[in-house]
C-alpha cells in the first residue's frame, strides 16, 4: 500500500489521502476518510464518507475487510463542513463506490 493517495474528483479537481495504518490511531478532526484495497497497483475506493470526526472510520472497518476486502484506510483532514461536503460530493460522483458513506 501507499502511504498517500492523490485521486481525481468528477471536476477534475486532485485530492490527497494520507493511510492511517492502524484505525486506533484515527485523529478525532473532521474529514473524509476512504476504505481502500488494493488490486496489484491500483487502488479501488470500496466507500468515501465525509464526517465530523475521523474516529468514525472505525465504525464499519470489520465489515469492510469481510464483505469488500479493504485493505486501508485513507483520511484527508477537512475542517471546513461546506470544503469537506463539496469534496466529498466530488469524489463519489467519480468513484461510485459500493458502500454507502456518510455525507454529514
Amino acid at each position: 500500500m501507499q502511504e498517500h493517495l492523490d485521486l481525481t474528483g468528477a471536476s477534475g479537481a486532485s485530492y490527497r489521502f494520507r493511510l492511517v495504518e492502524d484505525p486506533a490511531q484515527l485523529p478525532a478532526t473532521a474529514g473524509i476518510f476512504l476504505y481502500v484495497r488494493w488490486r496489484g497497483s491500483a487502488p479501488q475506493v470500496m466507500c468515501c464518507s465525509a464526517v465530523n470526526s475521523l474516529v468514525q472510520a472505525r465504525e464499519n472497518w470489520d465489515l469492510a475487510v469481510r464483505s469488500h476486502g479493504v485493505q486501508g484506510i485513507y483520511i484527508r483532514l477537512n475542517v471546513a463542513r461546506a470544503t469537506r461536503g463539496a469534496e466529498h460530493s466530488d469524489l463519489v460522483t467519480r468513484l461510485r463506490p459500493p458502500m454507502l458513506g456518510q455525507d454529514e
